[in-house]
């Protein structure tokens, strides 16, 4: 039954988050998750619309019943959306991360595989005598590996249904070319040592070009996190000073000026507060692209810098509020 996943997605967000889930190893269905969402959107809509009641003023209509439900609709609504987006970035970085725990170990254990079918041991055996407590959540699943093999499942089934269970090329060629080879009745020993060997070379490659863009990756992040709440603060002091001194000018005397300058429209542009409010998006959004263009050029995907996108968030908009508040101390020492 799919009747709450129905609702509020379409067949094909089902169906890709239902995969998310099993890749990201969590247990919950999808329709308990949307469960609590809505329970936890419904109460929060209801005590939004209550508290900032002066916000909305549905009371003040004519049909307060009918607007209070209009503005609990968007709200609800809102809060359902902001809600699907965290919940499918946790799942993004949770699927990441299981997938770089499993990859980091794959290819020490392999080599321990490696060594003990060269000792005369079987396939099955080796799998379930390499298994070393350092693998982490690598020899829980080999241990549910060997376990479904003593129960009788084939050990090819076996293996690739632990393959399917994330989402990495690595361990799903890995356990190809193993399965292949067990078919064919190949030098498995070998194989294992090469595949071993290909992991751990991959890795190092990954490392290398990881630190040769460093470089990059730090002058994204200082532009981010640095110059722009800087250049922002700044802007949003001379704006300030130039509200002042907009405001202290006599412009009555120039009204018979003719003149092509807008003299009778100056002071009224965008005002500080504004300009707050603009550079708060802004630094918003400038913190979250930098966070994903980072880890694009440091891992060659944006799910592992979706961690990252808080920090960022928060310090640049701290250093924004430090840097006012640095420039009105010395605006005002010097007297402006």
């Amino acid at each position: 039954m799919k009747t709450i996943e129905r609702l509020f997605l379409p067949l094909m967000w089902i169906k890709y988050f239902e995969d998310s889930l099993k890749l990201a190893g969590v247990k919950k269905s999808l329709a308990g998750i949307l469960k609590i969402f809505l329970i936890a959107d419904f109460i929060l809509s209801f005590l939004i619309l209550i508290v900032f009641k002066d916000l909305f003023q549905y009371y003040k209509s004519s049909s307060a019943v009918l607007s209070f439900l209009s503005y609990y609709v968007l709200v609800f609504f809102g809060f359902f959306i902001l809600f699907m987006v965290i919940f499918y970035s946790w799942v993004a970085y949770t699927k990441v991360m299981r997938k770089n725990e499993i990859e980091a170990v794959l290819g020490d254990y392999f080599q321990l595989v490696a060594a003990n079918v060269g000792a005369g041991m079987t396939i099955d055996q080796a799998l379930l005598y390499s298994i070393r407590g350092r693998f982490g959540r690598l020899a829980d699943d080999m241990q549910t590996v060997s376990k479904r093999v003593m129960a009788g499942v084939s050990l090819d089934k076996a293996l690739m249904d632990f393959a399917s269970s994330y989402e990495s090329n690595i361990l799903e060629k890995s356990m190809i070319l193993l399965v292949e080879s067990l078919e064919s009745g190949g030098e498995v020993a070998g194989l294992i040592n090469k595949i071993a060997w290909n992991i751990r070379q991959n890795q190092i490659m990954k490392q290398e070009i990881s630190s040769s863009v460093t470089t990059y990756s730090i002058f994204i992040g200082f532009a981010a996190l640095a110059a722009a709440p800087m250049l922002f603060a700044l802007s949003h002091r001379i704006i300030i000073v130039m509200g002042d001194l907009t405001s202290n000018l006599d412009l009555s005397s120039a009204a018979g000026v003719s003149t092509k300058l807008p003299i009778h429209n100056i002071g009224s542009g965008i005002g500080a507060g504004e300009f707050k409010l603009f550079a708060f998006a802004s630094l918003f959004f400038i913190s979250i692209f930098a966070s994903m263009i980072i880890s694009l050029v440091r891992k060659g995907n944006i799910k592992e810098g979706l961690k990252s996108i808080p920090i960022f968030v928060f310090v640049s908009i701290g250093l924004f509020l430090i840097f006012s508040v640095i420039l009105t101390s010395l605006f005002a020492s010097v007297g402006i």
